[in-house]
């Protein structure tokens, strides 16, 4: 397998997904984020509006804790990804064998999914980790919603939750741990143009990319 893969975790406010179509453009390769929800739409023949509802940003319902066996498996077969109601596992499932399929055929960038751990074992893996300030993410939530500070906080802090649950309970690792990437940065310091330029030089060099 000669492609490569790079995924971005990050928190939220961060300007990760922003970051991912910068490098994705100087690369000319494709970057995959909340579009793997229409292609889950499309492979399982749910709405993607049902299945917008069980998103990493917006899974509570998270069921017994057997199901974490589940992301140890590369893949599942496609006879066990449907059934008549959707549910936060079967999502996952979805995404996931959608996930390794791009990764199997073409080099592309992945933001959130749990791809990080989905693809733990492809050969050219970048995995990366962008965080920044909690004042700049704060104040990127506020112009965003259109609302006050407090509120944004609340609704940042509560909507991270959330997105660590979801990446946690499907993996062996912890959302936002160094230990589980292989980079992570402070867009803060940098700014988003001039940190994706540098994750640019940095993935030409980790995966040999000409």
């Amino acid at each position: 397998m000669d492609n490569y893969v790079i995924t971005i975790g990050r928190e939220l406010g961060s300007g990760g997904k922003t970051i991912g179509k910068m490098m994705a453009d100087a690369l000319g390769i494709p970057i995959y984020d909340r579009s793997l929800i229409e292609m889950a739409a499309q492979e399982s023949g749910i709405s993607s509006e049902i299945l917008k509802q069980h998103d990493e940003a917006s899974s509570g319902g998270l069921k017994g804790m057997a199901l974490r066996a589940m992301a140890a498996v590369p893949f599942v077969s496609a006879d066990s990804f449907y059934s008549n109601s959707i549910s936060d596992e079967n999502l996952f499932n979805i995404q996931c064998h959608i996930i390794q399929e791009k990764a199997e055929k073409e080099n592309c960038i992945i933001v959130g999914r749990c791809a990080d751990y989905i693809l733990r074992n492809h050969p050219r893996l970048l995995r990366i980790f962008i965080r920044a300030n909690i004042e700049d993410r704060i104040k990127f939530f506020q112009d965003r919603e259109i609302i006050g500070r407090e509120d944004a906080e609340k609704q940042l802090r509560k909507i991270e939750k959330k997105r660590a649950a979801y990446h946690d309970f499907f993996s062996e690792t912890t959302w936002g741990d160094s230990r589980a990437y292989d980079l992570c940065v402070n867009s803060s310091i940098l700014g988003k143009e001039k940190t994706a330029e540098f994750l640019i030089q940095y993935a030409k060099a980790a995966l040999k990319i000409e």
